[in-house]
């Protein structure tokens, strides 16, 4: 019921953001009889119906709440601002429950816990950390902007002989330079960009007639293409 609250406030902020509120909600008492079920995760719930027994009674009590305590309470992304979604990483569904179980359903609100120093194991009972989080959290970023390979040409750079590799998408991370492969050796990366990686050519080992090219442009980027001289 925590989980389910806390959607529905966020969703009211988000709302807040293009209609005003104008609400407040008093003090309201449910009673409810049901027949409760749990699989080890979740509880559901069956209203039960009229001259059925052996239903439990549930007896619900909702505090008052107004649309300054919404707007006070959730979070909401800046205008512009990205905000990727729990939903969109490639974390198993477990993983995912047991997050928004306490209160994480985005990348933002993750970081907000690696930098107050929540221990995740303990919190959601798993193995899982920040540093397998953040690898699948790369990976996915990664998958949204594939490198795509245009086109491979023989080029100069400052008078030297090289292979430029065009393409989108190919050297995105600034904190990793690009490593290339010709032919089973490690060649020099001269300059790399989103839209190019320039490979020197080694004269010791001149391209054959039939080339295999592997760059890895980061972590989650290995590229291999063929290239006929």
């Amino acid at each position: 019921m925590a989980v389910e609250l806390d959607r529905s406030r966020e969703t009211l902020a988000v709302k807040a953001i293009n209609k005003k509120l104008s609400y407040s909600v008093k003090e309201v008492a449910l009673d409810v009889h049901a027949f409760l079920t749990y699989d080890g995760d979740a509880v559901r719930f069956v209203t039960a119906q009229p001259g059925q027994e052996g239903a439990s009674k549930l007896t619900i009590q909702l505090g008052s709440i107004t649309d300054q305590q919404v707007r006070a309470t959730a979070k909401v992304a800046e205008p512009g601002a990205p905000r990727e979604s729990l939903g969109e990483l490639d974390v198993d569904e477990k993983t995912k429950s047991k997050l928004r179980k306490i209160g994480v359903s985005s990348v933002d609100d993750l970081k907000d816990l690696e930098a107050r120093k929540v221990d995740l194991k303990e919190a959601t009972g798993t193995d899982i950390d920040y540093s397998s989080l953040a690898r699948k959290i790369g990976q996915s970023r990664r998958a949204k902007a594939a490198p795509s390979i245009d086109g491979v040409s023989l080029s100069q750079t400052d008078g030297e002989p090289c292979l430029l590799v065009e393409g989108r998408n190919l050297g995105v991370d600034p904190t990793f330079p690009p490593v290339a492969v010709v032919n089973d050796h490690l060649v020099e990366v001269l300059s790399s960009g989103p839209g190019h990686v320039a490979l020197r050519l080694d004269p010791d080992h001149p391209l054959r007639e039939d080339n295999e090219v592997v760059v890895t442009f980061d972590p989650y980027a290995v590229v291999k293409v063929n290239v006929r001289a």
